[in-house]
């Protein structure tokens, strides 16, 4: 009996160190912003709660380059950030945690624009981090876009 109590408590002992080196990140913005974001109302198919429950998509915004293309912005954040959490990110190698996005591009019929940028992309985001994944269209012609993420390997 003394040797579980003594073995649980070396986990749990285990488990604090592990959260206790685990990388956040805290941050400091404008409170009075002054910039005027596009944000779009958007639509979300979720296949994957593991990182639903990681990543979680705040907004997305929407302008255009001074060339006339358009340019979309994910705002995510990663919210593993509590004790547990963080242990367990630690436990399985997963902080910092990474991910693998890619845009796809659609002219105003639908068609899909595909390029060598269409391919997917990789991310890493420390808990606590908002992160912001950028991509400008390859064509004027496109007018519309989706974005999929997914757990890197």
């Amino acid at each position: 009996m003394k040797t579980t109590l003594l073995l649980s408590g070396y986990a749990v002992l285990l488990l604090l160190l592990a959260a206790g080196c685990q990388n956040t990140v805290n941050t400091v913005e404008n409170a009075d912003k002054t910039m005027t974001p596009n944000t779009i109302n958007d639509t979300r198919f979720v296949t994957d709660g593991f990182l639903k429950d990681r990543l979680a998509l705040k907004k997305v915004d929407v302008s255009s380059t001074p060339d006339g293309f358009m340019r979309v912005q994910l705002e995510a954040v990663n919210v593993r950030t509590g004790g547990f959490a963080q242990a367990w990110s630690g436990l399985t190698g997963e902080n910092p945690y990474k991910i693998r996005y890619k845009f796809s591009w659609f002219t105003q019929d639908g068609m899909a624009v595909n390029t060598l940028l269409s391919d997917w992309q990789d991310a890493t985001v420390i808990p606590g981090e908002t992160v912001f994944l950028q991509s400008v269209a390859p064509s004027k012609d496109c007018k519309d876009f989706k974005i999929s993420l997914k757990e890197a390997n």
